[in-house]
């Protein structure tokens, strides 16, 4: 019990606040409860998407109430009988035009990470994480409930936040401020209204959310996720079992706690079909429960699309050249004191060669729209004998309502062979907005020669010293009669020199879209890419002086008519040493009814001048042919059965090849000497049935099939190339899995 003294403000409180606060809200969708007449209500909504600001073409009222089980959220949207809805069912996560609504919240209104909860008309959801203010990330899947009841002339939505989904401060006290935002989105003309007028297209989204205080609450849980799978390989004759367990452990929002055994890698999530010739590796996301639990935390950035923690790392390719590490347990901790948060992660994969992982993050806030942060990373690699370390000191501050300043120093540290190599880079972007019209954006980074955060980061370069500045203009078009919305348009400047003090190709993109009030939008974009040196494109074997290039881009999407939308884009740009290249690109989306939806994705690019890096200073020059199509099927023949097929084809042909050397003068000469032609062909099939039990407990049934021809030949044609690429047979696998929560 509290001490006496104690009892005092917290009755005074709670004697101030009003009688919803211990409300007991079922969620059903119909806001029958008497407690909803007390809620806290919304309704100044304002067209954000086209950013005009206007009138929305239908009324939508929120409402929001604090409870013990959780933060009640209902979205009321008024749609007339002769306006069409757009209610496919998908799959959680995936993007379809629809109507649909958002709830967006900050637990901690500090403007550093929030969390986004989304209700589609047909009962659909989608949720994510966004860090560094407009970075969506919907690998995480919360513990929340919705439900959706359907009317004549309106439509409503009702949901509960539990007080564990997310980790925040200050969880002892009787209030709390948090900052929160709802929307809606009409699927037939693709508007989207919000409260308040806060919009992701710019750059200070999660700062710009709604700040209210409501009665706080502490729960706790306590769910255990076993996990078993059983693989057959079609092509071995042989079978494996594997079974491993999930542990959310929540004693408050203040303290929360994930454990993993023998973690799921998610087996039932294909990855994008991918064929990299580039220096630069390809970037994955992780859908694996334990590692994207609580996560924003640890989410540190880089203005170049690094990050300081990429738990695709952990499990991955070994060392030793074994395809996938096996882990052998994860622990990681999310918790507060004060204002001050804290959080650790530590992994350790199996075997000798396995290699080990921590991370610590501390974040203090100082009031005043003012915090400061650390996080320190650590990596041991016996099989490579190598140890890396990595410190970052971030910074965030609020100074306006039209100002956001961001920064970050980062130090790394990397042991091996006897040998120590130490780097450090750092920093800073200004976000101001003056008015509804207009907002820039200043960045300036450096990253010295021998920074390093791979070990355990994505890390795209080091050596750049880099200069950006953006400005965009929104033009709202009030005449009642136009057919436009609105038009943006954006320039975009960068220069960029690496440590030696090499230019780095520069680049001036112009940009110009239009929206227009059928929910069709059009999009132009300019690209002007400076002459400079490529310093990553030979591996290390020299730099390259590349010529200056130019791009131009297109895209016409089509609104959603008759259960169909169009997206067409082109693309023409310059690559190699002076040729050209050219890229149309199809995408349809067919809602055959509200529970089949299909999405095609089909095109090719030719060019007459690729060049790619063979080995030291060779490389080739070929003219090129990239084919590619992708199908993507969704069934819904009943509320708990979903059936999804996803298709991949890529094939790329090379023919006409000439050898070039690359010289100490940064030239590329020609040789003439001919290259063989080659092929590189491949194709990814996934048939998937997921039987759901309940919310939290589901049956997944597999088959996986698919390979990669890479080979020196005569190029085929397309129809001959497609009918190949369907009798590869690299892995041909049938998966049972079954999770369950307790």
């Amino acid at each position: 019990m509290l001490p006496a003294r104690a009892h005092c403000p917290a009755l005074l409180i709670a004697l101030a606040l009003p009688p919803h606060a211990g409300a007991q809200i079922r969620v059903d969708g119909r806001l029958d409860e008497p407690e909803w007449a007390q809620a806290q209500v919304f309704t100044d909504f304002r067209v954000t998407q086209p950013y005009t600001l206007t009138e929305p073409s239908h009324r939508t009222e929120a409402r929001l109430l604090s409870t013990p089980e959780g933060i009640a959220v209902a979205i009321v949207n008024e749609h007339p009988p002769g306006v069409p809805r757009l209610k496919p069912r998908t799959e959680r996560d995936q993007r379809r035009p629809s109507d649909r609504v958002n709830f967006i919240i900050d637990f901690d209104a500090d403007g550093r990470v929030a969390y986004d909860f989304a209700v589609l008309l047909s009962g659909s959801i989608q949720d994510d994480i966004i860090t560094n203010q407009t970075q969506f990330n919907s690998d995480w899947d919360g513990d929340w409930s919705w439900a959706v009841h359907e009317e004549e002339d309106r439509w409503t939505v009702e949901m509960l936040i539990p007080w564990s989904v997310a980790p925040m401060r200050n969880t002892h006290t009787p209030t709390r401020t948090v900052a929160v935002y709802f929307d809606r989105v009409l699927g037939h003309s693709d508007e989207r209204s919000a409260f308040p007028q806060a919009s992701f297209d710019r750059g200070r989204f999660v700062a710009d959310l709604h700040r209210i205080e409501i009665p706080q609450y502490r729960a706790a849980i306590l769910h255990v996720f076993p996990y078993a799978t059983v693989l057959h390989d079609r092509i071995a004759g042989d079978g494996d079992f594997k079974a491993g367990v999930d542990l959310f452990w929540k004693p408050s929002g203040g303290f929360q706690l994930s454990a993993t055994l023998n973690p799921d890698f998610g087996q039932v999530e294909a990855d994008e079909l991918v064929v990299n010739f580039d220096a630069i590796e390809t970037f994955f996301t992780d859908k694996r429960p334990f590692f994207t639990e609580n996560q924003g935390f640890f989410d540190l950035r880089t203005p170049d699309a690094g990050q300081l923690v990429y738990t695709r790392r952990i499990g991955a390719r070994g060392d030793d050249g074994a395809p996938a590490a096996d882990i052998d347990g994860a622990l990681k901790l999310n918790g507060s004191l004060g204002h001050t948060s804290y959080g650790l992660i530590a992994a350790q994969e199996a075997d000798a060669a396995g290699r080990r992982f921590g991370v610590a993050r501390l974040f203090r806030e100082f009031g005043a729209g003012l915090g400061l942060g650390w996080l320190g990373t650590w990596t041991d690699r016996p099989f490579l004998g190598r140890t890396a370390r990595v410190h970052s000191a971030d910074i965030g501050w609020h100074a306006s309502d039209k100002l956001l300043v961001n920064g970050q120093l980062i130090l790394s540290e990397v042991e091996q062979a006897g040998d120590t190599r130490r780097g450090h880079g750092a920093w800073v972007r200004m976000n101001w907005a003056p008015d509804a019209r207009w907002q820039h954006r200043l960045e300036a980074t450096h990253f010295d020669r021998h920074l390093d955060f791979n070990d355990l980061g994505f890390q795209r370069r080091a050596s750049l010293a880099e200069l950006r500045l953006a400005s965009e203009y929104l033009h709202r078009v009030a005449a009642p009669a136009s057919r436009l919305r609105s038009t943006r348009w954006r320039a975009d400047l960068q220069a960029r020199y690496n440590d030696e003090g090499d230019r780095l190709p520069g680049t001036l993109t112009l940009q110009h879209s239009s929206d227009f009030h059928s929910g069709a939008s059009l999009q132009f974009e300019a690209g002007l890419h400076g002459a400079g040196i490529d310093d990553l494109i030979s591996r290390g074997n020299g730099p390259w002086r590349r010529p200056a290039r130019q791009t131009l881009f297109a895209r016409w999407r089509t609104p959603v008519r008759n259960g169909l939308q169009l997206s067409l884009r082109g693309t023409l740009y310059q690559e190699g040493l002076a040729g050209y290249a050219f890229g149309p690109r199809l995408e349809a989306t067919w809602f055959v009814t509200d529970d089949l939806n299909l999405q095609l994705q089909t095109g090719p690019v030719w060019s007459r001048d690729w060049l790619i890096w063979r080995q030291d200073v060779e490389f080739g020059r070929y003219r090129r042919r990239n084919d590619f199509a992708a199908l993507n099927l969704n069934w819904f023949p009943g509320d708990r059965h979903e059936l999804r097929v996803k298709a991949q084809w890529l094939a790329v042909t090379a023919r006409d090849g000439e050898r070039h050397l690359l010289g100490d003068d940064g030239h590329l000469r020609a040789t003439a000497t001919p290259l063989p032609d080659f092929v590189v062909n491949s194709f990814g099939l996934q048939l998937r049935y997921r039987y759901q039990f309940s919310r939290w407990s589901e049956l997944y049934l597999v088959w996986s099939r698919g390979g990669t021809l890479d080979t020196e030949r005569d190029p085929r044609g397309p129809l001959d190339l497609f009918d190949e690429a369907l009798s590869l047979r690299d892995a041909d696998q049938f998966l049972v899995k079954f999770r369950h929560r307790f």
